[in-house]
């Protein structure tokens, strides 16, 4: 039970990021390593005083996420982090509002998974601790539990079943080490289906079956089977998008099985690979596009140079971006969640134009971005995705 409920927080919380962060095309030109290096990642400056951060306030967890995708980060400082928070060894401090930290516990792992999406050394380490989590999250209560667990109850809130999805990936890797062509990812599924007892079809049907108790109910009533089924998709269209993202053609895997997550991890990949074009995309959608996002930020300050370019662009013609301006909004967002007080230039041109009339809609947009730089925060970009 605690499991689904867990399951359920993971889904709920694109919502509550959703929610929380509202409170809150011409040029194709690259980004040159030169125009990157004018800025500093606030990821790196978070990465340095991570342990000062206070994980159980939202704003301070936006920052932890920020800094186990963040590719201004080195690598093995974000797998050190992620495993941290895996094992209950991070935060050192822990309130009596704990409900963040499933979340910061599913986004570790999620990070994780990004960084082992050819590598299966992670497998030991998660196989190892299963057994552990498994004993923690279906204890009501620490006298359930062996001294050495008990401290772990209130400060870890493991996701069993993203774990197992997890788990069948790596074993698809172990597998399948090389792939070369949408068949080697089709050959990956079926090895994770076979490890999770799963068929094609009944990987689908029960994924649109829990797509239609989210649509229908919320997500009441799904199984543990369905949820089980629904990590397995997402873990796949990261291979997916991992794969799109260096220009190989995965859409033959993308569609084998009809399940539009698939296409769509495929279909962001391909953008991801070229910035420019993630941002169109962006600036044309009309709903604050939390996921384009997340895959902005991730980029770290390589992607600040082209953020720029199309926010003097989208400013000389808000005609041509999506009539509610949530694109430019989720620019700026992204934009001081990268380099903070350095933004500060390219947002007030959008915070204070005296040529209101079309324009006006990004006035509220870049106040609110620049209200939250002065307080020092970022914004919580999906860390599901």
């Amino acid at each position: 039970m605690r499991d689904i409920r867990t399951l359920m927080g993971w889904i709920s919380s694109v919502t509550l990021l959703l929610t929380l962060s509202h409170a809150q095309s011409d040029s194709n030109a690259s980004p040159t390593d030169a125009q990157a290096t004018q800025h500093t990642s606030l990821a790196t400056r978070f990465a340095r005083r991570i342990d000062t951060l206070e994980v159980m306030y939202t704003t301070d967890r936006y920052k932890v996420y920020l800094v186990l995708r963040s590719q201004d980060v080195p690598v093995e400082q974000r797998k050190t982090l992620a495993r941290r928070i895996l094992t209950g060894d991070y935060p050192k401090r822990v309130g009596s509002a704990t409900e963040g930290l499933s979340y910061l516990w599913t986004a570790a792992l999620i990070a994780l998974s990004h960084l082992h999406i050819d590598d299966a050394s992670l497998l030991p380490f998660l196989e190892e601790n299963l057994p552990k989590w498994e004993r923690i999250a279906n204890a009501y209560s620490e006298e359930e539990l062996p001294d050495d667990l008990r401290p772990l109850k209130e400060r870890i809130f493991p996701n069993l079943t993203l774990t197992r999805a997890v788990i069948a990936r790596l074993k698809a890797v172990q597998a399948v080490p090389e792939i070369k062509s949408a068949a080697d990812i089709e050959r990956r599924l079926d090895v994770m289906l076979k490890e999770v007892g799963m068929t094609r079809q009944e990987l689908k049907q029960l994924y649109d079956e829990v797509q239609d108790k989210f649509n229908r109910t919320s997500g009441i009533g799904i199984s543990e089977r369905g949820w089980l089924a629904y990590a397995v998709v997402g873990e796949h269209r990261r291979t997916l998008f991992h794969y799109a993202k260096r220009g190989m053609d995965v859409m033959p895997a993308a569609t084998s099985l009809g399940i539009e997550a698939f296409v769509e991890g495929a279909r962001l990949g391909k953008e991801a690979s070229n910035p420019s074009q993630l941002i169109d995309a962006i600036l044309k959608n009309p709903f604050y596009d939390h996921t384009r996002g997340r895959i902005l930020v991730d980029e770290g300050i390589a992607a600040v140079p082209v953020i720029i370019q199309k926010l003097a662009w989208a400013r000389e013609h808000p005609e041509e971006v999506a009539f509610s301006g949530m694109g430019v909004s989720v620019l700026l967002d992204v934009l001081a969640s990268l380099i903070g007080k350095d933004a500060l230039p390219h947002i007030e041109q959008f915070s204070s134009d005296d040529r209101k009339g079309e324009r006006k809609w990004t006035i509220g947009y870049g106040h609110r971005t620049k209200t939250w730089i002065e307080r020092g925060d970022v914004f919580g970009f999906n860390p599901n995705f």
